[in-house]
């Protein structure tokens, strides 16, 4: 039998519905050339990946941004009577969940759970060959850094919706910097919301609200970061089966991070962009030389480029 809120998500468009809309195209992964052994040349056979835990990042502002914009947007709306006093005072103060559900499989059997729960970010950007980016991995006068390039379907197919029994849930999504578009985006779902609630709906729309700020939450950054155009692998562990999900931990700037990892399969990977190179021509030559041994002995079949970027110093 559904439930009142399953009845009221049948009657919302996709974008007014809680979660994620999954990024396709390939993204590219900035790391430091160190980084490229544990990536890729793990005996597993797999792409290796660090998802870091999204209240470890280097953004102390993460998961901040949305609580803010939503109020604000709410209280526009009914200024310019866009919405009603009366649907305002049902929407305002609400956040974001710190619950979601999950459906699970145990012992043979689905299960849906509902609780606490960790989100672990891997970051990428849409750009392969950003200077900005390139200065993260910059030593000196010299650039060691390098991305990959992976394409955003191949690495959602590793995490189809039962994988690991539904304890864990991957997507992919872009990252929206934005003041004005945050704030729209949000405005578009209340005045859905506005025009979809009946008598009765109540509880349905506080709950429908507080799960959609949950997602976009991981989403939305400062307009100072716009320059990593970043997309996300953000991946839900239900608190509840974190044990399931083996967690390391490694340190940057004093800080110590929890992370988990991403097994990939090798087809994801598309290209390997070299970073802005100071050297010879001949010694050009030979790093993408030895670069292209070094995928092909590892069962790898990816494009190489180099940076374009006309940086001297």
């Amino acid at each position: 039998m559904e439930s009142l809120l399953d009845k009221f998500l049948l009657r919302l468009s996709i974008d007014a519905l809680p979660g994620h809309t999954n990024f396709t195209g390939e993204i590219f992964h900035y790391t430091a050339l160190r980084n490229i052994e544990p990536i890729l040349l793990k005996p597993q056979n797999k792409i290796v990946l660090w998802a870091s835990q999204s209240d470890c990042l280097n953004d102390i502002s993460e998961g901040t941004i949305v609580e803010p914009c939503y109020h604000k947007a709410c209280q526009d709306l009914r200024d310019s009577g866009e919405i009603s006093t009366d649907f305002f005072e049902l929407i305002s103060g609400i956040k974001a969940s710190r619950n979601e559900t999950f459906i699970t499989v145990e012992n043979n059997k689905v299960r849906t759970y509902r609780g606490e729960y960790t989100t672990y970010i891997a970051s990428f950007s849409r750009k392969n060959d950003l200077l900005p980016m390139w200065n993260y991995y910059s030593k000196g006068d010299l650039f060691e850094g390098i991305n990959l390039g992976m394409d955003a379907e191949a690495i959602l197919a590793n995490f189809p919706r039962n994988f690991a029994d539904g304890k864990m849930r991957v997507y992919v999504s872009s990252v929206v910097y934005s003041a004005k578009e945050q704030e729209q985006i949000i405005k578009n779902f209340i005045i859905e919301l506005a025009n979809k609630y009946k008598e009765g709906d109540e509880s349905s729309v506080k709950a429908v609200v507080s799960m959609k700020l949950t997602s976009l939450k991981m989403i939305f950054k400062q307009e100072c970061f716009s320059h990593e155009q970043e997309v996300r692998i953000i991946v839900d562990v239900a608190n509840k089966y974190k044990n399931n999900f083996p967690i390391r931990y490694r340190s940057n700037a004093g800080y110590f991070i929890p992370y988990i990892e991403l097994a990939i399969d090798k087809e994801a990977l598309k290209s390997v962009t070299l970073g802005p190179f100071r050297g010879t021509e001949s010694q050009l030559d030979l790093q993408k030389k030895t670069l292209a041994q070094m995928l092909h002995s590892n069962h790898y079949s990816a494009n190489i480029n180099v940076s374009k970027v006309p940086v001297r110093y």
